[in-house]
């Protein structure tokens, strides 16, 4: 009996043993449980970006209507303002201007007209080309030409570094060379 009533006691040992541990895991996983819901909860109660989200502001630009009154007043058979005039805004002939145009319209997809994310059509290669001239030509700031070209800042800045990449890769080695000493 000796034999049986100590394996008891041992089994008895054991359980409670097994009891024990069985309540310290609980209340471990109970706490991580917790402090995992309270941190979740903690993050849902936070904003995504702990900073505000500063959009653009759109301003509603009608690129057709410009394209038509600059087409009207300086490209069409019968132009508003006359060779003259255009010379003297443009500092160059209207052919020479049309040549650089159409040179960098069918080499860049930058001076083609697309579309922009939203499906409104963009620029034409004729306003990007003609801000950039302009801005060349008086020396001028970037947005200068917004009222008539409905060009903002940010698309003439590009326009002039595109033009600029543009003249020196397609001309570069005709028309562009170091000063002479």
């Amino acid at each position: 009996m000796a034999s049986g009533s100590g394996s008891g006691a041992g089994s008895s040992g054991a359980s409670d043993w097994r009891q024990i541990v069985r309540d310290e895991l609980r209340a471990v996983t109970s706490r991580e449980l917790n402090r995992a819901l309270q941190t979740a909860m903690q993050q849902q109660q936070q904003p995504a970006v702990p900073r505000p989200i500063h959009c653009r502001t759109y301003i509603p630009r009608d690129r057709i209507a410009a394209h038509h009154r600059l087409y009207a007043d300086y490209f069409a058979p019968q132009p508003r303002f006359g060779d003259n005039l255009f010379r003297r805004r443009f500092r160059m002939r209207r052919e020479l201007f049309l040549h650089i145009v159409g040179v960098l319209e069918r080499r860049y997809l930058y001076f083609r007209m697309r579309e922009d994310a939203v499906g409104r059509p963009g620029h034409t290669h004729i306003q990007k080309c003609t801000a950039t001239i302009r801005q060349l030509a008086y020396g001028g700031t970037a947005d200068m030409f917004d009222e008539y070209l409905h060009i903002g800042e940010t698309t003439a800045r590009e326009c002039m570094e595109f033009f600029y990449q543009g003249i020196r890769e397609i001309f570069g080695d005709t028309y562009l060379r170091k000063p002479t000493p």
